[in-house]
Formats: structure tokens, sequence, C-alpha cells
């Protein structure tokens, strides 16, 4: 007898909401720290753009996604030994614990910002028992013709935890910054109270299954390696705006190389391996966990690059002041959000009729040609015309993530499905990752040549002597995009950072928000143009993988 026949229709209900609600915080708890990033900062007395604040928050940023990277692999492992449920409960626990740690957080200055990461980095570990164990849970108590629309419930909260966490985290930094931290305790407290009364004793794990220790320390290990390195390299370096040039990070992409190659040739070895190897000789499995990655990838066009378009350019040109761009582009984004929750059930409900493999493959194609239609508008673009776009590529997404689920997860043995899940989950989160690093270097590789000059131009003919405009000019274009990005004017970051006095009068008319995207537009252009372009290739990247996953097996 399977779990899906023992457990009731109401409790199948009461862990797909459990699970919902864990998905949901999760992704609330990504766009309220964005959205709340200057409070934050501003709370723990660090400026975001000098160099230790712009380090630190990079770091806050991404600690959050490299923690769920490195311990989903090694959380799904010991979920399929000791139990999907009891590890699920144990995840949010963790989780409620660190984001109250956080909401806590004493001091101020390099301490306080370094107190934030290692509690992120907790909140992390804990997020990776949600992450690895929601889909397996979903697969284990829903029969096989019900499991795509359970699953693109759980789609729908990513969406809706995001466009959420825009606005409660927009309001709530207004107030303090520590409820930003401090409301994912409060709804945390409820998940794990609840995960605990319906979901804590669901699939209670396997005595056959072993941890691979030694596997799991050389796969964090080499994780850790590949996106540190990453990481620094979006950090300028020297006179360099990005840090490719800095022995580290090649130094760590090698080292991480090694051990990943290392870690192939122990785990074959192994009988319990911590990376299951085996389960890439499933040819759904593989192509759907690759497809997964690359569409991924192309996500950073998707949020990030968007974010700084709308936030560095679009908004500021039509007069909207710096300080209101970052809530507004949540808003202005929210047609993408809300695409994404209406067809990832129908995406669930299309399985059973069409089969994962043509609606994954439709998913990705359609998010694809999405890409391809932004990279067609000009800057000042029509806001009707761009949140058609928007809603067509959300389509995207939602047609694929669910049915590709459940085209990974299902031909999987049931004890296997956390690790299994672990393994595609990771390789999202690395996807994401790496797709902040790549298109972040397109925008600036786009624009360094150009951006300076077409600064310094306008600086000059709106009557700034040269030998000043040459000052502000010369900081990285990275930091007045995060200056854009973070809600802070960029010609007075620049005057800060280089500690440059303006005339009073020419500064009121240098810092209207029309200013600095109306002089830097027609240099920025070509780096959001190359973004869309490689987000597409990558789109549709994997929609061939997607194709290839074979026949199905979907019983």
């Amino acid at each position: 007898m399977t779990i899906a026949t023992q457990v009731s229709p109401s409790g199948r209900r009461s862990v797909l909401l459990n699970t919902f609600l864990g998905s949901f915080v999760a992704a609330m708890n990504i766009s309220m720290l964005i959205i709340a990033l200057p409070a934050i900062f501003d709370g723990i007395r660090v400026y975001p753009l000098s160099p230790l604040g712009f380090t630190s928050m990079i770091w806050l940023i991404v600690s959050y996604p490299l923690a769920l990277a490195v311990a989903i692999p090694i959380s799904g492992r010991l979920s399929d030994m000791y139990g999907r449920g009891k590890l699920f409960t144990i995840g949010f626990l963790v989780f409620t614990l660190s984001s109250l740690l956080l909401g806590l957080a004493q001091g101020s200055g390099e301490a306080a910002a370094a107190e934030l990461i290692v509690f992120r980095i907790m909140q992390g570990a804990g997020g990776s028992f949600m992450f690895s164990n929601s889909p397996a849970l979903i697969m284990d108590v829903y029969p096989p013709r019900d499991r795509g629309f359970a699953l693109g419930i759980i789609g729908i909260s990513f969406s809706a935890g995001s466009v959420i966490g825009l606005l409660v985290g927009g309001g709530l930094a207004v107030i303090n910054w520590r409820l930003v931290f401090l409301i994912n305790a409060v709804v945390g407290s409820i998940g794990t109270y609840w995960s605990y009364k319906v979901v804590y004793k669901l699939s209670p794990g396997s005595s056959s299954v072993k941890v691979d220790w030694g596997g799991a320390v050389l796969l964090a290990a080499a994780l850790v390696s590949v996106l540190t390195a990453l990481n620094l390299g979006m950090l300028p370096y020297g006179d360099q705006p990005l840090g490719w040039g800095n022995p580290l990070v090649w130094t760590l992409l090698a080292v991480g190389a090694a051990l990943l190659a290392l870690l192939v040739q122990v785990e074959r070895r192994i009988k319990e391996p911590m990376l299951r190897l085996d389960l890439f000789k499933i040819r759904q499995f593989t192509f759907g966990v690759m497809s997964a990655f690359f569409l991924f990838l192309a996500q950073g066009a998707n949020i990030f690059v968007l974010s700084i378009l709308l936030q560095a350019l679009y908004l500021p040109m039509h007069g909207v002041p710096y300080s209101e761009t970052p809530l507004l582009a949540g808003i202005y984004l929210i047609p993408n959000s809300v695409a994404n929750a209406l067809f990832a059930p129908i995406g669930g409900r299309l399985v059973n009729r069409l089969g994962a493999r043509l609606v994954s493959t439709a998913g990705a194609v359609i998010a694809a040609t999405s890409f391809e239609l932004l990279a067609l508008l000009p800057i000042d673009f029509n806001y009707a015309v761009f949140a058609a776009i928007l809603f067509m590529m959300g389509a995207g997404f939602g047609l694929f993530m669910s049915p590709n689920q459940v085209s990974i997860l299902t031909p999987v043995p049931p004890k296997d499905r956390s690790a299994a899940s672990g393994m595609r989950a990771s390789m999202q989160n690395v996807g994401s990752l790496t797709s902040i690093v790549v298109f972040l270097s397109l925008i600036i590789i786009g624009t360094y040549s150009t951006l300076s000059a077409a600064l310094m131009n306008a600086l000059v003919k709106a009557g700034l002597q040269a030998a000043t405009a040459g000052q502000l000019s010369s900081i990285p274009p990275a930091i007045a995009l995060f200056a854009a990005f973070l809600g802070y004017d960029p010609i007075s970051t620049l005057a800060s950072l280089t500690h440059t006095s303006i005339p009073p009068q020419l500064l009121a008319e240098l810092t209207k928000p029309s200013f600095f995207p109306t002089a830097i537009a027609p240099a920025t252009i070509n780096g959001f143009h190359y973004a869309y372009h490689v987000a597409a290739l990558m789109a549709f990247t994997a929609a061939v993988l997607s194709l290839l996953r074979g026949r199905e097996r979907l019983e």
C-alpha cells in the first residue's frame, strides 16, 4: 500500500497547504530583503555603496541562495534516511529561529553585517530541507493523476511570495528594518507548528539509506569554492569594474572544478553515495534537471536585469524619484507573477492530456520568445507592450515548472525522491546564482566602454567643469547602477563617493530623476539587449533539452 492511498483527501490538502506556506515564506523572504536593503544598512550604520557596504550587500543577497545550493543535496539525502516529513518540519524550525536571530541582531558596522550574513546562511540551511522535501512530499501523498496540479499550486507560492514580499517588505522597512525578518519568524512559527501536526510523521525514511559524509563535505567544498568565485567576480577589482582579473577568482574556480572531479571518482566507488550519479541513468531525470538548470540561468534576466532596467532607467526617466523606484518596479513586474501563478496549475493539469515533455518544452519556447521580444523594445518603451511581454514570460515559466518536476520525480524510486528533488533544486539554485553573475557582467561589459564617456559629456553639457565631471564618471558603472537599484540618486551617490563639491543650483538640476537615465540610456541599451539575447539562448537550450527527455513514464 502506497502513502498516497493511506492519506485522506483532507490530509493531502493539509500537506499541500503546509508545503505551499513553506515555499511562500521562502520566496517572500528573498524579495523582502532586496527592497529593505537600504533600511537594513541604515539600521546597522553601514553605507551600502562604500567598499565594506558593497561587499556586505552582495554577500547578504547571495548568502541565502548559496546556502540553499550547498545544503539541498545533503538535506535531500538525510531526508531519505530519516524521513521527509520529519526533516521538512525541522527545516521550518531552523528557518524560523534564524529569522528571529536576524530580527534581533545587535551591533553596528562590519560586525553587524557579518552577523546578518551568518544568520542568512543558517536560514538557507533550514530552507534547504523545505525545498528538497516539498515536491517529494507532494509526490508521496498525491496519486499520479493529481500530482501535476498539486505541484502547480506550489509553483503559485513562489510568484505570490515574491509579489507580497515586495509590498510587505516595502511597508515594514519604513517602520523598522527588524520587522522584515521578524514577520518571517511569525509566519514560520505557524508553519512549524502546523508542519509538526500534519507532515512530521509522513514518509518515515529508509534504514537502507546511508549518508556519505565524505561525499557531502566534498560536494559542499566544491560548491562553496565555485559560487564564492562567481560572487567575487561581481565585485570591482583594482581599476576594473568586475573581479575577473582577480587571481583568487580563478584559483577558486580551479579548486572547485578539481573537487567536483574528485567527487565524481569517489562517488562511483561508494555503495550509498551523496551524489546519486545513478539517477542520471534515468533519461527523464537527466534531461529534466538540465533543462531546469538552463531555464533558471535565463531567469536572471527575468528578475535582476528587468529590475535594474526599471529602477535605473525607465521609472526615473518618467520622473519617478529614485527612493520610490524599488517598490514601484516590483509593482510593474506583477504581470509576470500573475501569469506564472495562473499557468503553473494549468501546466500541471495539461500533463495528463499532453505529457510533461510537450508542456514543459512549450513553456521554455514561450519564455525564450518573450526575451527576444524584450530585445526589440527601446529604453523608453510603451508599458502596455512591456506588460504583455512580461505576462507571456510568466506564462512560459509557469507552464514549464510543474510538468518538469513531475517528469523528473516520477521515474525515481520513492526512497530516493528527496535526494532527486534535492539535486534538482540545487541545480536550479546554482543556475539562479550563476545567472546574476552572468547578467551583471553582460550589462557592465556592454556599457563599460561608453557609459563613463556618456555620463561625462552629459555633465559637461549641463554646466559642470570637465575636471569635476571626470571625477564623477570615474566610478565603476556597477556602483551607479546598484545605487539606482537600492533607491539612491546616482549623481548624489557619485558625488559622495568621490568627495566632489557641486554648486547647489547645478546639483538640483543634476539630481532630477530624469537626468541620469537620459544621460546614460544610449550607452546602456546594448548591455541590456546582450542580456536578453543570452537569456533567450539559454531558454531555447532548456526547450531542446526538455524535448530530448524521451518517452515518458508518468505513473
